[in-house]
């Protein structure tokens, strides 16, 4: 009996003995935890796509792996450093840079918002523009494009005429992807660089501008100096001046009641599209009207 007890003595003390000294595998921290934030906004543009890449990132259709790109992502990560945008909270027009930044929110987590950056959050007051009325959670579905010519959608120009967008076009370009859409939506349309003074009764305007990584769209009424814009998935917003050349567009933005301070310009010449209703009051053209400059 005493060797059985000594046996087993034996044997519970060599299980004891690996049970303590050999540790149990880690965990892949790369399987289960998103990459640092931290160490992404330190690498340059090229590292920080690879980087990206390496980790999952899926481009949308349509961006390739070229200068755009790299910046377009270096200003993403950027901005999630600094709050700016969150899951919630995307600040761009130009759709694959929205579904962009929600693949890398993907791959970087979204962190916590410092204790600096709350605070400029908090603090932060509109510079150009003033919220128009209360919040509403129908915001988020549609951009500045769908907001400007009264389409609640949030696509690019050239959706509604079937035609190719590219953040590359030139301003002049997205212009007339705008007069396609609206003869598609059953307007006649042009395209001008001139502010119009006033409009006729039946005439409508949008203002077109764009940056290096988005593009903006405003909206004027028949007086041609009261001016509305809603950037992206955020509420709309008055201009504070009387014409939308007075100085350079940003994204500045409120969402939720909280107001988020600029991360884009939108530097480009402006462009105005005056239209009006097909089969409607005003003229009846026969053929396509020609842009005026």
């Amino acid at each position: 009996m005493k060797k059985v007890v000594r046996a087993f003595s034996l044997v519970m003390a060599f299980f004891l003995l690996h049970t303590i000294a050999i540790p149990a595998p880690a965990a892949s921290a790369d399987s289960t935890s998103p990459v640092a934030l931290e160490k992404l906004t330190q690498l340059s543009g090229d590292d920080l796509l690879d980087t990206l890449l390496e980790n999952g990132l899926q481009l949308p259709e349509g961006l390739e792996k070229d200068e755009y790109t790299r910046n377009a992502v270096k200003d993403v990560v950027t901005d999630i450093e600094r709050g700016i945008t969150t899951a919630e909270h995307i600040p761009y027009n130009y759709t694959k840079l929205a579904e962009l930044a929600e693949n890398i929110l993907k791959i970087s987590g979204e962190p916590g918002v410092s204790a600096r950056s709350f605070a400029a959050l908090a603090s932060y007051s509109l510079q150009d523009s003033t919220v128009i009325g209360a919040w509403s959670d129908s915001y988020r579905y549609y951009n500045c494009y769908g907001y400007a010519i009264g389409n609640q959608v949030f696509k690019d120009p050239g959706y509604h005429s079937g035609k190719s967008f590219s953040i590359s076009m030139g301003v002049s370009e997205i212009a007339d992807l705008t007069v396609s859409d609206l003869d598609a939506l059953g307007y006649w349309g042009y395209k001008t660089t001139t502010k119009p003074a006033s409009l006729a009764y039946y005439q409508r305007v949008v203002a077109v501008r764009k940056g290096s990584n988005d593009y903006h769209f405003m909206k004027g009424d028949t007086s041609g100096s009261d001016w509305t814009h809603k950037p992206a998935g955020n509420s709309p917003m008055r201009w504070n001046f009387t014409s939308p050349g007075y100085k350079v567009w940003t994204n500045e933005s409120s969402y939720q009641n909280v107001n988020y301070a600029a991360t884009t310009s939108y530097t480009s010449a402006i462009y105005y599209v005056i239209y009006w209703a097909k089969n409607g009051p005003g003229p009846q053209p026969t053929k396509k009207i020609q842009p005026t400059v």
